[in-house]
């Protein structure tokens, strides 16, 4: 029999089998659960993947069997060594490569986090490491069935999928665009995304009502990471996980990873958050925007200049359509897009005015008509892309480019037109969108740089060598010296300077005032995730009406988009030509959501989101959001979309009690409401009555 090797405390007791080395158990010491539901499922430790130095090709890497385990103890905390001495090329007869790695697991005598680390040794004249995906975990589900198991998933703003092992194979989650899950070879259906970008954090969470299971990367370098998870489907019900690096290690080199982190809990994903946060607070720094924009809750977004050869406005329209966007709505903010030559979404990254739409001192004299009336302007740029049919691309598109591992570049398509992904790890394509945007704001009076899909579009890793990165997986060290260098720049020609991007990335968060959350494809969003994570940061929820929809299926996503937007805090992203289209009903709830939001800022301004903790009760088909005010006192707001009459908020008591509770809704009503002292269990609680024929959206100030 196979001797076993084990680490734990009393959270969890890990157990390593001592041939092959892989987790052979993950028993959660306060439930009892065994976390490894599949032996058959259960995979190596972790897996590399080579690069073929005679034939260019990618091969996978497995361990070969275990050569040493070493136990050791220090102060309070326990350690376990595993090493490997050489891997097996998976699918082939090959010989083994003489590839190493030494597997430390490090744990302290109470806490339900361990940290993992890897060494990689290669001695192998054959191939070239330029993957390694570590910790790697498969076989697991939670409790006595998988139905009930939730994911947490920080696929931009935050996903959470209840049983994913079945919603993962479905034709929903298999035809997704960005993100989808994908079958392999073997059956495995997994998806992967790239931090930092479609992946906005580097932590994934796993949990039913009794288990929790934490998996995230500590890494200060912030390489490229790809966060997958994979799982057999409901006939072979397992879920699995690891976190991909991409990085060379060559013959004669040795690569040592920053620590990835294990726990196993009894909480949900609020303790992953927590403790994720808790990590990277040492590592990065929160924003200091200028003080006007906290009083900012709208803003008009004109991505109608120059569409697909289209004019819609000009650049001496610029002063009428501020004035429209003030007048209806208060606007003060005004996003310009489609402005560069050919309009939006072509000939990127010629940044410069479109000829049709007017002259530069038109640009400018529209610029300088809003910031002379009370308002600010933010000019878009796309950070990322090269269009093929640009006259620079030959010169310029190509050596800029990011080069997969085959020298090729990496092509994308957005509408009728194609373009290549630019390498933000390259100094002369970083230089050139710093100045870019740096012009922006002291030629055109800008305050604000948009840099589209900064945050959205993954990562990837790039091997062109005649690229300044030190490494392939530098991608998202050049966005932070873009972000860094560029908010210095206009910094220092307009202090009232600010940075926005697409979707959201925790690293990006320390340099912008605004993320663009995007309400694109219909799957499991769940903004509250980033939201909770980071309050500090803020969102910019898209609050138009769908093109693609019509009539009540309109309406509803309409309604749930404002009513996220004011839920999270949100600053509401409204075009006046879509507006335009809305029905009377429709286009009095968005004039009654954004006078909602304006009541609310003060609150948002003094308050920090926290989601659903001190919620103990809330009503049936409402969803309820949790606000806590700095000099005291609690905001709970509330979605009723069925309008459902009455119903109890139940909330835990806080230390004092509660002198009294209001209530305004987004109808306009408002006044003072009951509510009643109770309990659950040893803990004391206040039932709150919902006021009969309230709004869609409630607000209750508990104080």
């Amino acid at each position: 029999m196979t001797k076993e090797y084990s680490l734990g405390n009393r959270h969890f007791e890990l157990y390593i089998d001592g041939e092959r080395g892989c987790t052979s158990r993950l028993v959660n010491r306060f439930t009892g659960d065994d976390y490894l539901k599949s032996c058959t499922a259960a995979g190596p430790m972790y897996k590399l993947y080579c690069i073929d130095k005679e034939t260019g090709e990618k091969v996978e890497v497995l361990p070969e069997s275990v050569v040493n385990i070493e136990e050791g103890v220090a102060g309070d905390r326990s350690s376990l060594a595993i090493s490997f001495d050489s891997g097996r090329i998976a699918g082939t007869a090959e010989a083994p490569a003489n590839i190493g790695a030494t597997v430390n697991i490090d744990a302290a005598d109470d806490d339900p986090e361990s940290l993992w680390t890897i060494e990689i040794r290669n001695e192998d004249e054959r191939y070239k490491v330029v993957e390694v995906l570590f910790p790697y975990f498969r076989g697991f589900y939670l409790g006595e069935t998988w139905e009930d198991d939730v994911i947490i998933y920080p696929h931009h703003a935050g996903e959470r999928t209840l049983a994913p092992v079945r919603e993962y194979t479905t034709e929903r989650y298999l035809g997704f665009g960005r993100g989808a899950t994908t079958r392999g070879k073997d059956g495995v259906f997994s998806r992967e995304i790239n931090y930092c970008g479609l992946a906005s954090m580097d932590w994934m969470y796993y949990y039913d009502d009794r288990n929790g299971f934490y998996l995230a990367s500590y890494d200060k370098d912030f390489l490229v990471t790809g966060l997958r998870v994979e799982t057999g489907g409901p006939d072979d019900p397992w879920m699995g996980w690891g976190l991909r690096k991409y990085v060379v290690v060559k013959q004669g080199e040795t690569w040592r990873s920053n620590p990835s982190a294990v726990a196993i809990t009894t909480k949900d994903w609020h303790w992953g958050a927590r403790r994720y946060r808790k990590w990277i607070d040492g590592i990065i720094e929160m924003p200091d925007n200028p003080e006007y924009l906290k009083d900012e809750t709208i803003l008009n977004q004109c991505y109608n200049f120059k569409r697909n050869g289209v004019i819609f406005n000009r650049f001496s329209d610029i002063p009428s359509m501020y004035d429209a966007g003030r007048l209806d709505y208060g606007m003060r903010h005004m996003f310009i897009a489609s402005w560069n030559r050919s309009g939006f979404d072509q000939d990127y990254p010629e940044y410069q005015p479109d000829m049709e739409l007017g002259t530069p001192w038109q640009l400018a004299e529209g610029c300088r008509y809003v910031n002379e009336n009370e308002g600010f302007v933010t000019f878009y740029i796309n950070s990322r892309i090269f269009h093929v049919k640009s006259d620079f691309f030959d010169t310029l598109g190509k050596k800029w480019a990011m080069k997969d591992h085959a020298g090729e570049m990496y092509h994308e398509v957005y509408g009728p037109h194609e373009f290549v992904v630019l390498c933000p790890s390259n100094k002369e394509w970083q230089d050139y969108l710093i100045e870019m945007g740096s012009w922006m704001v002291r030629s055109y009076g800008a305050k604000g740089i948009y840099l589209d899909q900064l945050g959205s579009a993954e990562p990837f890793p790039c091997y062109d060598p005649d690229h300044t990165h030190s490494d392939i997986g530098r991608f998202n060290q050049g966005y932070l010296r873009v972000l860094k260098e560029l908010l210095a720049r206009i910094r220092g020609i307009n202090e009232d300077s600010f940075l926005m991007i697409e979707n959201c990335g925790d690293i990006y968060g320390s340099y912008v005032w605004g993320s663009l959350t995007w309400n694109g494809e219909d799957y499991d969003e769940f903004y509250n995730l980033f939201k909770y994570t980071f309050p500090e940061y803020v969102q910019v929820n898209m609050c138009n009406p769908k093109r693609h929809l019509e009539g009540e299926a309109r309406a509803c996503r309409l309604h749930k988009d404002l009513n996220r937007a004011l839920l999270l805090g949100s600053v509401f992203w409204v075009g006046l030509e879509k507006a335009a289209t809305l029905e009377d009903e429709l286009h009095a709830y968005l004039k009654a959501a954004i006078t909602l939001r304006n009541r609310l800022n003060p609150f948002f301004k003094r308050g920090t989101f926290v989601d659903d903790e001190g919620i103990v009760e809330k009503p049936e088909g409402m969803e309820v959001v949790h606000w806590r005010l700095d000099g005291g006192g609690d905001l709970y707001i509330i979605s009723n979309p069925e309008r459902v009459e009455g119903g109890v908020l139940a909330t835990e008591l806080p230390e004092g009690g509660i002198e009294g509770v209001r209530y305004f809704d987004i109808d306009g009503n408002e006044g003072a409401i009951e509510y009643r002292r109770g309990s659950r269990g040893a803990a004391e609680i206040a039932e709150i009555s919902l006021p009969k024929g309230a709004g869609e959206v409630l607000c209750i100030i508990a104080k």
